[in-house]
């Protein structure tokens, strides 16, 4: 009966610690996990924006005038940047009455709006800050993940030349040799894009496991 002898590796990756999947191999081994990461340049043109469009008036008849008021305004400026009507939608409208710490009306409106073509989302902000209106958040929208193969190639070259280093460090400590990958896996974090607009760069990242054949030093 051969004897199963495995030394393992836990890296701590960026989403927790990466372990070793459930396999069965009757043979020495030696397990590492590495990781490789590369920069990629990010210019979003889309953006889905969350707006605070809320009014306060002495009645309630004046407080929802002055909200639809608001949202032909916001409307004006989707136009005036290229947009259509329908990229406006009113996603939540909730009417408050006086209480006695507050005797005015209230509209809360949350507006959904959709740009596309922006050169500089910093315009878009300010036209829509101008109109007293409060962003709630901006969301760049990206869709091609094709661009990301370049930075995936790099990513997981440096992955696999870092396994193969920690792998032989490790064998060295070990006093065994080296041998031949015998089992590869890896996974791959994509940039999340959220918040006001996105950076210059972004990063992907690309963690893999190796399992190497360990050979004995006669």
């Amino acid at each position: 009966m051969s004897l199963l002898l495995m030394l393992s590796l836990v890296a701590q990756a960026a989403t927790g610690l990466s372990t070793l999947p459930s396999i069965t191999i009757d043979k020495p081994t030696i397990s590492v996990s590495a990781q490789g990461k590369a920069l990629i340049s990010v210019k979003s043109t889309e953006y889905k924006i969350v707006l605070y469009a809320d009014i306060s008036a002495e009645t309630e008849n004046k407080a929802r005038e002055q909200a639809e008021l608001m949202r032909e305004a916001i409307k004006a400026v989707v136009r005036e940047m290229g947009g259509q009507e329908k990229d406006v939608v009113l996603i939540n409208l909730n009417t408050l009455q006086p209480i006695e710490e507050d005797p005015y009306y209230r509209v809360e409106q949350d507006i959904q709006v959709w740009l596309k073509n922006v050169d500089d989302i910093n315009i878009a902000k300010e036209k829509f800050m101008l109109t007293g209106i409060q962003i709630g958040s901006i969301t760049p929208l990206i869709n091609e993940v094709s661009d990301y193969t370049p930075a995936i190639e790099k990513a997981r070259s440096d992955a696999v030349k870092n396994a193969q280093e920690e792998a032989n460090a490790l064998a060295n400590a070990a006093g065994v040799k080296l041998g031949e990958p015998i089992y590869i896996t890896e996974s791959i974090l994509y940039p999340t894009y959220t918040g006001y607009e996105t950076s210059g760069e972004s990063v992907i990242t690309v963690t893999v496991i190796i399992f190497y054949n360990m050979i004995y030093r006669k």
